[in-house]
């Protein structure tokens, strides 16, 4: 199973967002893309759903928009993020990214 989160801020940087998720995931099998400025993406293998799930409610009590989804593959992972993300500024670049895979 793949997991997956978009995590959006206008203010945080992208860096400092990697280094959020790098501290709750460090012994995680996970991959990061950088979307431009404002926008991460994570994903993950064979993490607990509780875990990212958790996660995502963490980050969204502190005002970071953030989308989570699983699929059997990174590709259905970020298609189902992308479903609850559902912040248009960045949508298109994570719609680009999903017809990549």
């Amino acid at each position: 199973m793949v997991g997956c989160l978009i995590l959006y801020h206008q203010t945080i940087t992208s860096l400092t967002k990697i280094r959020i998720l790098r501290a709750i995931f460090h012994e995680e099998d996970f991959e990061i893309h950088v979307m431009g400025s404002n926008t991460v993406i994570m994903y993950l293998w064979n993490v607990d759903k509780g875990v990212i799930l958790q996660t995502a409610l963490i980050l969204e009590t502190e005002f970071i928009e953030t989308g989570f989804g699983f699929g059997n593959c990174k590709r259905n992972a970020l298609k189902n993020a992308v479903s609850i993300y559902s912040y248009p500024q960045d949508y298109q670049q994570c719609d680009w990214l999903v017809e990549k895979h």
